[in-house]
C-alpha cells in the first residue's frame, strides 16, 4: 500500500509543479530566477547580518589585537559599545551584495545549467554517469558564483570596510562614499583586494552548496514520496540548511584570508598558519557556520517558492 501511494504521489508533484512553473504569463525563466534569487538574498541577507558582523570583528579582533573572544562575547561587546545597531553595521553594503549576487548567481545558474542539459543531456545508470552529473552540478554552481563574486567584488570590500569602522576610525556616510573613499586612496587594487580568496571561497562553497542541496532535496522528495504526501517548504528548508551549514565549515579558511587582506592583512595560507597556527583558519566560523545555515535554508525554500510562483522552475527541473 506505501508503494501504491508512493508511485502515486509522483505524478502528483508533477502535476504541482506544472501548475506553478504555468505561474505568471510573460515572465522568463531567466528573470523569474533573477527576482526569486534577489528576493531571497535581500530577506536572509537583513535578518542575518549580526552573524556577519560578530564574524567580521572576530576575524579582525584576531588580525590587530591577538587571542578572539567567543561569538556572544564579541556580540555583547558590539551592544555595550555601539547599541544594538552597531549588529547591523554595513547591513545597506551586505544587503546590496546579496540581493545582486544571489539575483546574478540564480540567473547563471540557470542559464548554464539550461545550456548544458540542451548539449549534454543527463544520462541515467551507472556509477560513472553519477559521478559525472555530480561534478558537473559542482562545476556549474562554481562557475556561476565565480562570475558573480567578481563583478561584485567592490561592493563585498566595502561591506567589510563598514562592518569594521567603529574598530578602524574611518567614517562612512553611505555605500556610495565609501566606493569612493577607496577607490580614491587605493584604486581597483583596493576596490579588488581580497578577490583571489574570495574566490577559493564562494566558488568551492557554491559548487558544493548545489550538489549537497540537490541531493539533499531529492532525498527529501522520496521521503515524502513514501509518505504518500507532497514536498513541503520544510523539506526545502531542511536540505538548505544542511547544504550550507556542510559547505560553509568546508570553505571557511578562504574567508579568513579574504577578511584579512581586505583589511590590509596577512593573505597567505602558509604565513597564517606558520604564524598562527591552523585553528586561526576557523576564527569566526561558529556565526560564519551558523549565519549560512540558517541563510541556506531561508535562501533556497524561498528561491523555490518565488520563481516556480513566477513562471520559473526549481533548481532541479
Amino acid at each position: 500500500r506505501a508503494a501504491t501511494m508512493a508511485a502515486d504521489a509522483r505524478p502528483k508533484r508533477g502535476d504541482e509543479a506544472s501548475k506553478r512553473s504555468s505561474g505568471t504569463p510573460g515572465t522568463s525563466k531567466g528573470t523569474a530566477s533573477f527576482i526569486a534569487g534577489s528576493s531571497a538574498g535581500l530577506v536572509s541577507s537583513l535578518a542575518l547580518q549580526p552573524f556577519e558582523v560578530v564574524k567580521t570583528r572576530m576575524q579582525a579582533h584576531r588580525l590587530n589585537m591577538g587571542p578572539t573572544k567567543g561569538m556572544f562575547a564579541t556580540a555583547g561587546c558590539v551592544v555595550r559599545d555601539e547599541g544594538v545597531r552597531g549588529l547591523w553595521a554595513g547591513v545597506t553594503a551586505s544587503c546590496v551584495r546579496t540581493a545582486a549576487g544571489a539575483g546574478l548567481y540564480f540567473l547563471l545558474l540557470e542559464r548554464v545549467s539550461r545550456e548544458l542539459n540542451q548539449r549534454f543531456p543527463k544520462a541515467e545508470g551507472d556509477k560513472a554517469n553519477a559521478a559525472f552529473a555530480g561534478a558537473r552540478t559542482f562545476a556549474v554552481g562554481a562557475a556561476s558564483r565565480a562570475l558573480a563574486a567578481t563583478a561584485l567584488c567592490p561592493i563585498t570590500v566595502v561591506k567589510t570596510r563598514m562592518e569594521y569602522a567603529s574598530m578602524s576610525g574611518v567614517t562612512y556616510s553611505g555605500v556610495f562614499n565609501a566606493l569612493w573613499q577607496v577607490a580614491s586612496k587605493e584604486g581597483a587594487r583596493g576596490l579588488f583586494s581580497g578577490l583571489g580568496s574570495t574566490l577559493a571561497r564562494d566558488a568551492p562553497f557554491s559548487g558544493l552548496n548545489l550538489l549537497m542541496y540537490t541531493k539533499a532535496r531529492a532525498a527529501m522528495a522520496d521521503f515524502a514520496a513514501a509518505q504518500g504526501r507532497e514536498v513541503t517548504a520544510l523539506d526545502t528548508l531542511v536540505a538548505g540548511a544542511v547544504a550550507g551549514g556542510i559547505a560553509t565549515f568546508a570553505t571557511h579558511p578562504p574567508d579568513v584570508l579574504r577578511t584579512r587582506a581586505q583589511l590590509g592583512g596577512t593573505a597567505s595560507l602558509a604565513k597564517l598558519v606558520r604564524e598562527e597556527g591552523v585553528r586561526t583558519l576557523w576564527v569566526g566560523s561558529t556565526p560564519r557556520i551558523a549565519r549560512r545555515t540558517l541563510q541556506q535554508a531561508v535562501t533556497w525554500s524561498l528561491f523555490e517558492y518565488i520563481a516556480t510562483a513566477l513562471g520559473g522552475s526549481s533548481v532541479l527541473s
